[in-house]
């Protein structure tokens, strides 16, 4: 094998598709559109009124409106110091709930009206609250109105068995829980379960978006250069095996660059909004299974895509690829909770799963070095045996138009000296 002739494929693979616009868009675009969408409903869920809504209230027990518009009235305001929430006594004595219900309905579908609160006259030992309102769905103001009402209830009923409010608020006030991660060294960290989880879940996350977009040019470009017939091209300067290779270099480079660029964005985006966890000491671990699992995954892609015939089948297998990369997601809050059992510990050494799993292994609770090792050695020798089976495939399919091989014809390559 000349190493010159795949690093000369390497590099014209990685420089071909780096200035394609599909790569170029994903580079950039991808983490855009997750930021956007990570960002934008928190933004739209913490954006601030600027008039006061307005909810009828239907106070069965005559004595809690003043108290709760006062309540109201002091813990939320708009931007301009008017109350954010104004309430609408309806007077009980001259409607019933039905009556009233009836009354205001058309005001209600006008929208004249936000909602409707109905507190029962057995409030305080029913414990029920009623709304109605053209959306249902506002949770954040339903359960604001609910609290202070809550809290309300909570007061009577104290009251009404002789206990002070405020000795029972002092005396009920939740604990402030500290978590610290302790490791080996001198110092522990402060660490939760914010902090673990994205970083566990971010690698997974990021090797799932290389296989789906760079291994999804490279199945693209064998079946377009197979298909071109520019594989013959290819094939008459080099062999199978170096035009292999090389393309598996080259298209772990692009992965390499994007992968450096999104963990970029989000370490930056991290130390800005002061959400980033211990990850400069998770980083070369992360960065080493995400490298050694595309280079696996790739491996496999690069065998099957020479199968394929039509762009559809090249969309199938990166899909097919993509689940056997997010199984392991699914274990993410089993494997936080119990990392050293048995379970977790054997598929560790399934090589489909290796780099996902590890990788959440190490931000969860590092293993031993002799675990890592052990994975890291399963891995590279399933990458040359991947790699290998691959070539076999790929030196003989790569030239087969018109019908995809079936299974004996491929067993049959792989027998092949």
């Amino acid at each position: 094998m000349n190493i010159r002739k795949v690093l000369d494929v390497a590099r014209w693979e990685f420089v071909e598709k780096a200035k394609t616009k599909a790569y170029i868009i994903s580079l950039v675009l991808t983490p855009a559109i997750m930021v956007l969408f990570g960002v934008l409903p928190s933004i739209l869920a913490t954006k601030a009124d600027t008039e006061t809504k307005q909810f009828l209230l239907y106070d069965a027990t005559e004595s809690l409106a003043a108290p709760l518009q006062k309540a109201l009235t002091e813990q939320y305001k708009l931007p301009d110091g008017r109350p954010n929430y104004a309430l609408v006594p309806i007077d009980t004595r001259a409607m019933t709930l039905e009556q009233a219900a009836k009354h205001y309905k058309p005001r209600l579908l006008n929208e004249e009206f936000t909602g409707m609160v109905i507190i029962p006259g057995d409030v305080l030992t029913s414990r029920q609250l009623e709304y109605r309102g053209t959306n249902v769905g506002n949770e954040i103001e339903v359960r604001k109105i609910g609290n202070e009402v809550e809290k309300l209830v909570v007061e009577r009923s104290l009251a009404a068995h002789g206990i002070n409010p405020q000795t029972y608020a002092d005396a009920s006030r939740e604990l402030s829980l500290t978590t610290l991660k302790i490791s080996k060294g001198d110092e522990d960290t402060k660490s939760g379960f914010v902090e673990v989880f994205i970083a566990a879940y971010g690698s997974s996350i990021i090797l799932f978006m290389l296989i789906m977009v760079t291994g999804q040019l490279l199945v693209r470009s064998l079946f377009e250069e197979k298909n071109n017939r520019i594989i013959e091209i290819l094939l008459s300067s080099c062999s199978p095996i170096e035009l292999m290779i090389g393309k598996l270099v080259g298209l772990s480079g692009l992965g390499v660059l994007q992968a450096t660029v999104w963990l970029s964005i989000g370490i930056g985006l991290g130390t800005q909004f002061g959400t980033l966890p211990d990850v400069f000491s998770l980083l070369p671990f992360l960065l080493l299974y995400m490298l050694l699992g595309y280079l696996f995954y790739a491996a496999i892609l690069i065998g099957l895509g020479s199968l394929s015939t039509t762009e559809q089948e090249a969309q199938q297998i990166t899909g097919y690829m993509a689940i056997l990369i997010m199984l392991p997601v699914g274990m993410i809050m089993p494997l936080m909770q119990n990392p050293t059992s048995g379970l977790v510990k054997t598929l560790t050494y399934i090589p489909f799963l290796t780099p996902t799993i590890m990788a959440m292994r190490i931000a969860v609770l590092r293993p031993e070095w002799w675990e890592i090792l052990a994975s890291v050695v399963v891995m590279v020798i399933s990458i040359v045996l991947v790699m290998f089976l691959s070539s076999k495939i790929f030196r003989v399919a790569i030239l087969s138009y018109g019908k995809r091989p079936t299974l004996p014809e491929i067993i049959g390559f792989l027998r092949e000296k």
